[in-house]
């Protein structure tokens, strides 16, 4: 059956391209014939008119001067100085006339050459040859005007009358001829404008005419041919909307074993399919983020292949956890990790990031592309430890009995780069995460708040990407324990536009004494950390700072000081390594 419809959709397609062919060839020769009409109008008809228009002109122009130069020769005489400036101006409009046959002599010919089909017969038959011979014309009155100009120079009067009479009489018949031709020309332009509205009618008017037949033979033939497969699709719609209903074991029968049978069996594959999916769904959405089966359901080749991203990554752990496991009962410490982890992956969650693994009390996640924007992940890891922060404060408050004065805190690392990201393990055993080294900077991020007392860490390609969007201080240019890799720390403070002026003010001085200290001037930078810890008594960074300064001042790091500091003591603050 599919055969058959596909052969009738073909013939159908068929018909219309032929159909469409031929009105097209149809359309496209009347234009050029329209357009050739308008073209030997404007480009060259037209033109010669103008100039003929231009020359009649100019001719009337002389014979006025003509006029009055004879009337100052006869009123005072053919010696009088007057007379220079009206021959100047007859020699002028002379040369314009020429200039103006000349043109449209020029038109003329190259009507012929050009749209040789106009210019074969009636009006335009010879029309550069009616312009040379225009122009012959206007050679014999200039000649004419010469000899009365001479005749009045040399002071016979009764010649120049005689003269004025011939030059007179050639310019009736110039001015005649002119007329007429221009009337000619005239009447051929509108003759053929007329044409052309006419054949522009018959062209609308056909165009109509074919595209009706179009329409009714199409919706003709669109009609039968629908009808055949109507009672399928009935049938198939009614089956899809049952699975989209959840009825996942719908089945889809045909009586035909031929193309819907095929299309049957399609359908019932694709249900049997989506049963195994929900049951995949359902079965692995605890122990796997959602939005990460999801990308596997629908991407068939997720499950294979890893590939290499930009993506932010963001390392909680929980400072403290040690002592609480060994001074806890086993069924409330698993109540409060519970609660922990939950407050630590439910803002993950929330920003669009991904759950890699947890190691203990330590909480990884990851954001990129597909599961968040491609320039958006800095901030959602961002936004996420803020939120993080936040939730430990208020699971602080409710488990207070519990971890008592023990000085339990949260330290997040954060770090953008590129990693390799897909399904990675064993042929037994596999994991949808992330590798890399930026894994691991956002691990010696983490860590490296122990040495400046943070809570949040952001690395220098997470600052950049979130700037603007994410309040942060520039903390420090360090080369960290185990690398030999300078980088730039930058604190998360807030989200965008939440940091009061007052902390504005604290963050300004302290980045601007980082500016004298990077620089080496200690006496300009001490002061601005004293106000920077006058305001805040719990910002280690100032005093640190201040320790470094100290340190460097009496030369304890053997190398020149270019701004960045190196860490080389795990006990600088506290064990930088856990």
């Amino acid at each position: 059956m599919l055969r058959t419809i596909r052969a009738k959709f073909l013939g159908v397609a068929a018909f219309f391209v032929v159909f469409l062919v031929m009105a097209t060839g149809f359309s496209v020769i009347q234009s050029l014939g329209i357009n050739g009409d308008l073209e030997a109008v404007s480009r060259y008809v037209t033109p010669v008119k103008d100039s003929l228009s231009d020359v009649r002109a100019r001719q009337l122009e002389q014979i006025s001067l003509l006029d009055r130069y004879m009337r100052v020769v006869e009123r005072n005489g053919p010696k009088t100085s007057l007379l220079n400036g009206i021959e100047i101006e007859i020699e002028a409009k002379q040369t314009q006339i020429e200039q103006a046959f000349r043109k449209s002599f020029t038109f003329a010919a190259l009507g012929r050459a050009q749209a040789s089909g106009h210019f074969k017969e009636g009006v335009l038959l010879d029309l550069d040859v009616r312009m040379r011979e225009f122009a012959d014309m206007s050679a014999q009155f200039s000649l004419g005007v010469e000899r009365l100009l001479d005749h009045v120079r040399a002071e016979n009067l009764a010649e120049a009358q005689a003269q004025e009479n011939t030059v007179r009489g050639l310019h009736r018949i110039i001015v005649l001829n002119l007329r007429n031709e221009i009337r000619l020309l005239e009447d051929y332009a509108a003759m053929t404008v007329e044409n052309v509205s006419k054949r522009e009618d018959f062209l609308i008017q056909a165009e109509f005419i074919m595209m009706l037949a179009a329409v009714i033979i199409g919706i003709s033939l669109a009609y039968y041919l629908a009808h055949a497969v109507v009672v399928a699709v009935r049938k198939t719609i009614t089956a899809l909307n049952s699975i989209q209903s959840g009825k996942l074991d719908t089945k889809l029968e045909f009586n035909s074993k031929g193309d819907f049978g095929r299309l049957a069996d399609a359908f019932n594959r694709m249900s049997r399919e989506l049963r195994v999916r929900f049951r995949m769904r359902e079965r692995f959405g605890k122990y796997v983020d959602p939005k990460v089966i999801n990308n596997l359901i629908n991407q068939e080749t997720a499950l294979e292949n890893s590939e290499k991203r930009v993506m932010t990554v963001s390392v909680v752990n929980l400072t403290g956890f040690d002592w609480l496991a060994e001074h806890t009962p086993p069924e409330k410490l698993v109540d409060f990790l519970n609660d922990y982890l939950t407050a630590m992956t439910e803002p993950i969650a929330n920003q669009s990031g991904i759950i890699d693994n947890f190691v203990g009390d330590r909480v990884i996640g990851f954001w990129g592309p597909p599961f968040c924007g491609e320039g958006a992940h800095a901030k959602h890891a961002c936004q996420a430890a803020l939120e993080q922060v936040a939730r430990f404060h208020a699971l602080k408050t409710k488990y207070a009995d519990l971890i008592g004065d023990h000085g339990l805190e949260i330290r997040v690392g954060i770090a953008t780069g590129e990693v390799v990201v897909g399904s990675i393990g064993t042929d037994k055993s596999r994991a949808y995460t992330v590798v890399g080294d930026c894994v691991n900077y956002a691990n010696r991020l983490e860590k490296a708040n122990r040495v400046y007392g943070t809570q949040i860490l952001a690395s220098h390609e997470t600052a950049n990407m979130a700037s603007g969007e994410i309040e942060m201080r520039d903390l420090d240019h360090a080369v960290l324990l185990g690398t030999e890799k300078v980088v730039f720390l930058y604190e998360v403070l807030a989200t965008g536009g939440q940091l009061s002026e007052e902390r504005r003010a604290w963050r300004t001085k302290y980045e601007t004494a980082m500016a004298h200290y990077r620089e080496g001037s200690f006496d300009a930078a001490r002061p601005l950390y004293e106000e920077v810890m006058a305001f805040d008594d719990s910002d280690f960074a100032a005093q640190l700072m201040m320790n470094r300064m100290e340190r460097l001042e009496r030369r304890e790091q053997d190398r020149e000081w270019d701004g960045t500091w190196v860490v080389r003591d795990p006990y600088e603050r506290r064990d930088v390594e856990s």
